[in-house]
């Protein structure tokens, strides 16, 4: 294919200026180590693609020197926007859409920059770093509009929702395909790391889950057919800290992989597992491998022969829009003709044909097709025609081409039959607590309000309290309050009558029921199971403790221990129940701890030492802990753990850091931390094991007052194929807790019928 001087996509490849089919081989690298930009290319001689992670928007004369340096060089830099709502520079789909200011500023930074360097092929452009899903195809519109605004018709790569999570399709992660469809010369840019495997270690695991996120991700359909896929994101540690089971597998799938368009590896920095350099200018054993995975710069081989381009689905040839179609202006719809073109209008109001803006065109506000001439109408109010995207346009005229409008049909109004009423039954009663009504013979619907008063058609009457029942007698409604005194009246807009101690109602003879002798039950004594040693329940739990004689131990919610029930007054500010050796133990708020064996005894004397195993602690170097243990605490420090649960009824405090759990055990209680103190991922669906989640530290750390009915609007859960993501609000920002895998269909009332809040 010949080249035009600039990249271009074409039916899933990417065509480079001089007409060969190009293959990122590139390496991340932050806008603070532009200065470099030498040692990169020195360390990296295969080099063709730069993904620069701008973490300030700066002018675009601080990025001059840097592009002039890798452009000279024939590698593309892209200028990708690595900021996230909340602040933290963070991915994994954290954080919420940018709207208002926060967008203005993004795409007035993404438009200086086009418009600066939108005479150099070798500078593309990324929307912002793994992104939310929520509010993302307006986004990644918006960028698309800043940056095309300014004439710019560069690459542009479009991120998937938190870097790897396209599912099936774009559209099943809350993506709106149709966004994409008139858009040009787009990328998508999808991340690869070995959770999107679950660690697998088998090489044809990892490739077919490769396979599996490029297929979904190849949903995204443009003007110019099915977008290629850049891996924009690989290497062999998912956190950073501690490298994957999988790393090297990872790496063999990116580097090897037919279906992509190249990648580009994490990253151009030092000190941690996914690092390329020592922070010197040598390559680690990571860093030699990417190296060594390049080829000679793709630019200069040989031209490859590409497959002739196809029309993008939804538009072959003969199969035209149908006679009298119309797209107008804002929209993302397209006409075809009867050769096949796609024929648009794009966010610069101008005709655009296969992708192609007609700069003949301007201030264009409809688009037709009137038996197979293309017609533009535009702000002036004149309509100019052709035939083909290569004949000229006709002169105006004012005179649409499209037929007249049908004048409406008036249609008689309708009159509806009488309503017959029917009123309720003499001496019909309702009482206070029902949702049951009197109809009186108007038609009006008499009722109980759940604040004691009379309600007529769902109005409340003020001149009435502490309702207790309504009857309708005799055509009258009377209503008796809480001091058995009965008013009446005979229409909503009578007052009431004075009150009387006298029932409206008929009395009602006594009936005498002879006394039913019943033989008395023996009932066999029943088989106690009581709880098993080291048993633990927390304060504001409904668990209990079962001893030996059956006796159940809780809880109450004002902190108390209650025996069978009964709270036990001399007891106070209760946060644990154990079940040690056939004692039960509480611990109250000061750390004590009080034992007896059965509810008659009295409590032994306090004692700061408890009864129970000793808390395992997993330290913030300790990269993997298993536990087998049950009823015991565990703290997991702040750092990155990967987690191995077997045991039940445990206590897990996550108190910071990114935390892989897999539970195999049941009943355990998981402690999650603050919004922005860590990231958990509980690697199978805990839901249906009977764990769990403890979220009060969580919503401490928020403005929530506890009422139940506003809870919603700080916790929220997002389902997709891989699982559920548990949300947090912080500030002005929504911030990820946790992911539960398998748990597709969760919401947030499921989830908090496994949740202490």
């Amino acid at each position: 294919m010949s080249g035009n001087g600039q990249f271009q996509t074409v039916n899933g490849q990417i065509i480079d200026p001089n007409g060969n089919v190009f293959r990122a081989q590139g390496i991340n690298v932050y806008d603070s180590q532009m200065g470099n930009a030498s040692q990169i290319l020195a360390d990296f001689p295969g080099l063709n693609f730069v993904r620069l992670n701008v973490y300030s928007y700066q002018s675009p004369s601080a990025y001059a020197s840097f592009i002039q340096t890798m452009s000279a060089a024939g590698v593309v830099v892209e200028l990708e926007d690595h900021t996230n709502s909340t602040g933290s520079n963070a991915g994994g789909g954290s954080g919420s859409a940018f709207t208002g200011q926060q967008l203005t500023n993004e795409s007035n930074w993404y438009a200086s920059v086009a418009s600066a360097y939108k005479s150099n092929p070798y500078v593309w452009f990324g929307t912002n770093n793994e992104p939310p899903a929520g509010g993302l195809s307006a986004w990644e519109q918006a960028t698309y509009n800043a940056i095309r605004g300014t004439g710019n018709t560069s690459t542009i790569m479009m991120e998937v929702p938190g870097g790897g999570y396209p599912g099936s399709s774009i559209s099943s992660q809350g993506m709106d395909p149709s966004v994409y469809t008139s858009m040009t010369n787009i990328v998508a840019d999808a991340h690869f790391y070995g959770w999107d495997s679950s660690y697998s270690t088998n090489q044809s695991t990892v490739n077919a889950s490769l396979a599996s996120l490029v297929q979904g991700s190849q949903t995204m359909i443009s003007a110019s057919g099915a977008v290629p896929v850049i891996i924009g994101e690989y290497g062999p540690s998912t956190n950073g800290s501690s490298t994957d089971a999988n790393g090297s597998q990872v790496l063999t799938a990116v580097q090897q992989a037919s279906e992509t368009s190249g990648g580009v590896a994490w990253g151009w920095d030092s000190g941690q597992n996914d690092n390329l350099t020592d922070g010197s200018g040598n390559l680690t054993s990571f860093g030699q491998e990417v190296a060594g995975s390049f080829t000679v710069n793709p630019a200069q081989k040989p031209p490859v022969t590409t497959p002739p381009v196809t029309t993008p689905p939804g538009a072959p040839a003969g199969n035209p829009s149908a006679n009298d179609t119309v797209v107008m202006a804002g929209s993302t719809k397209s006409l075809v003709d009867a050769a096949g073109n796609v024929w648009t209008i794009t966010s610069g109001g101008q005709v655009g044909v296969n992708g192609t803006a007609d700069t003949t065109t301007s201030g264009v506000t409809e688009l037709a097709i009137v038996n197979g001439t293309i017609w533009q109408e535009n702000a002036s109010g004149l309509w100019y025609g052709k035939t083909s995207p290569t004949a000229g346009w006709t002169a105006g005229t004012a005179t649409s081409p499209l037929p007249a409008p049908t004048p409406p049909v008036t249609t008689p109004p309708v009159t509806p039959p009488p309503v017959t009423v029917i009123p309720s039954a003499n001496d019909t009663i309702v009482l206070a607590g029902s949702t049951a009504a009197i109809t009186d013979a108007a038609g009006n619907k008499w009722t109980i309000t759940s604040g004691a008063q009379v309600a007529v058609n769902g109005t409340a009457d003020a001149t009435t309290a502490n309702v207790t029942e309504l009857a309708i007698v005799n055509g009258t409604i009377w209503q008796e309050n809480a001091s058995g005194l009965w008013w009446g009246e005979t229409s909503p807009a009578a007052g009431w009558t004075g009150g009387t101690a006298t029932s409206p109602l008929p009395a009602t003879p006594p009936v005498t029921t002879p006394p039913v002798i019943t033989p008395p039950v023996i009932t066999p004594p029943a088989t106690v199971t009581s709880s098993p040693n080291d048993t633990v329940v927390m304060a504001r739990t409904t668990a209990a403790i079962t001893d030996a004689s059956g006796n159940q131990w809780t809880i109450t919610a004002g902190n108390r221990v209650a025996m069978n029930g009964t709270a036990d007054l001399t007891t106070a500010n209760v946060t644990e129940l154990a079940y040690v050796k056939g004692a039960v133990w509480q611990e109250n708020g000061s750390g004590q701890w009080f034992d007896k064996t059965s509810p008659t005894a009295a409590w032994s004397s306090g004692t700061a030492t408890s009864p129970l195993p000793p808390t395992t602690t997993i330290a913030q170097s300790q990269t993997s802990a298993t536990i087998s243990a049950s009823g015991i605490e565990v703290v997991a420090t702040a750092g990155a753990h990967m987690v191995f649960i077997s045991g039940s009824n445990d206590i897990v405090s996550l108190s910071g850091g990114k935390d892989s759990i897999t539970d195999t055990g049941s009943n355990n209680g998981y402690v999650l931390a603050a919004a922005g103190k860590g990231y958990d991922t509980f690697t199978n669906n805990i839901l249906t094991g009977g764990d769990t989640l403890d979220l009060r530290t969580a919503l401490a750390a928020t403005t929530w007052n506890g009422a139940a009915s506003t809870l919603s609007n700080y916790l929220t859960v997002t389902d997709s194929a891989k699982g559920a993501v548990l949300s947090i609000a912080s500030g002005s920002s929504t911030v990820g807790l946790a992911m539960i895998d398998g748990a597709t269909t969760a919401n947030l009332t499921g989830l908090l019928a496994h949740s202490i809040t």
